[in-house]
């Protein structure tokens, strides 16, 4: 548990957002060195995680790789002569993401976009 004396009394260590008053922390974070530490000493839903995380994206300066929908899970892995895209719907929707190379689970040329199935998955093979 994060304790709020904890948050407040170690260098560097700051209080972000407290669960109710009188609890104890709910988010802090601590910056060591050049980086942060962040700790979330709860399990919120995705609506209340999303401000955090934006906030520690930002402070990080990290921007997404691909614009898709929220709920499609990206993954890159890089080969020794061709990147992997791996897409994963998680919404049950579909979408449209974009990619330009091979998709791999149908041998279907991609090009601008690739359609992600309802709960599924698409592989899209990029060339280097």
């Amino acid at each position: 548990m994060v304790g709020t004396r904890t948050a407040h009394r170690r260098a560097g260590r700051r209080l972000v957002r407290r669960r109710s008053p009188g609890r104890p922390p709910a988010v802090t974070r601590h910056r060591i060195g050049s980086g942060t530490a962040w700790y979330l000493g709860t399990h919120p839903d995705q609506d209340t995680l999303a401000a955090p995380l934006h906030r520690i994206r930002q402070e990080a300066d990290v921007t997404p790789e691909h614009q898709v929908p929220a709920d499609i899970e990206v993954v890159r892995r890089r080969g020794a002569d061709a990147d992997y895209l791996f897409l994963i719907d998680h919404t049950g929707k579909g979408a449209e993401a974009p990619a330009e190379g091979v998709e791999l689970l149908t041998a279907t040329p991609v090009t601008g976009s690739v359609t992600v199935p309802p709960g599924g998955v698409a592989v899209v093979r990029e060339p280097r």
